[in-house]
């Protein structure tokens, strides 16, 4: 459950809304606080979320004009606000993007890297990515295994710790600009209302969370330039030993 391949070869549902997850009200709430702090982080320009639940969050904060929401809802399009696609495959420009949302949508991908590349493709230099995730560390995933759990959201998806995503981030070039834990909840219906002995828990042990938060800069690196005289220079001293070798060459042959 908690160690698992990130490629799956057979689909994964997503939620339609907040209203499938345990306490998903609270995860909004919890969800639209991180997203209000982590605007000091963006630019404000072309926004772009990913999922389904991202479409019940406001973005308005980060973009000069309307956001547009991208989903791959199967069901009714009516429930659908804005594009469908795949993450997989968005219809999107290369760097265009200025900041790209995505709440929980690794944990419902059956190929999180193939996500996080296209991301990297459509997000312009300097770009912000912020993502939020279950975190398996968190007591709140161990319902997840009883039988009558395992099919329900959030215990449907896979959970991938913060190190791991942060590691294939930074094999793709990208920059951790904030992380925490947040949701500090168990998702249990017996502390169902908000202040119960999970968030005492939590504010002392922050890794005890049932989220993590991650933003991120798309790195833009300048490739140095080199000027015309000295690849001009380089370019001599490279052909300069096969002439010397082929003249002491004829030099050898005549005097025998």
């Amino acid at each position: 459950m908690f160690i698992q391949p990130a490629y799956r070869r057979t689909k994964m549902q997503e939620p339609d809304d907040w209203d499938q997850l345990a306490n998903g009200q609270m995860i909004q709430s919890c969800v639209q606080q991180q997203l209000d702090d982590s605007r000091k982080h963006c630019l404000n320009g072309t926004t772009v979320t990913l999922g389904n639940l991202a479409q019940q969050l406001d973005v308005s904060g980060f973009t000069l004009g309307r956001p547009i929401h991208i989903c791959q809802i199967q069901k009714p399009a009516e429930k659908c606000h804005g594009v469908r696609a795949h993450y997989t495959q968005l219809p999107i420009k290369n760097e265009s993007v200025d900041t790209l949302v995505c709440p929980f949508v690794l944990d419902f991908s059956a190929d999180p890297h193939q996500v996080l590349r296209e991301a990297l493709r459509v997000l312009a230099d300097d770009g912000t990515l912020i993502l939020a995730g279950f975190n398996p560390l968190s007591p709140a995933m161990l319902s997840g295994l009883w039988r009558s759990q395992r099919w329900s959201f959030p215990w449907q998806g896979r959970y991938f710790s913060q190190a791991r995503v942060k590691d294939w981030l930074s094999l793709l070039g990208f920059r951790v600009e904030r992380q925490r834990y947040f949701i500090g909840h168990f998702l249990a219906k017996q502390d169902a209302e908000f202040g119960g002995y999970s968030e005492w828990l939590c504010q002392r042990c922050s890794w005890l969370s049932a989220g993590y938060w991650l933003v991120v800069k798309k790195s833009c690196y300048i490739k140095p330039q080199v000027n015309k005289s000295r690849k001009e220079r380089l370019s001599l001293t490279q052909a300069l030993p096969a002439a010397r070798v082929k003249q002491s060459a004829n030099w050898y042959f005549e005097e025998r």
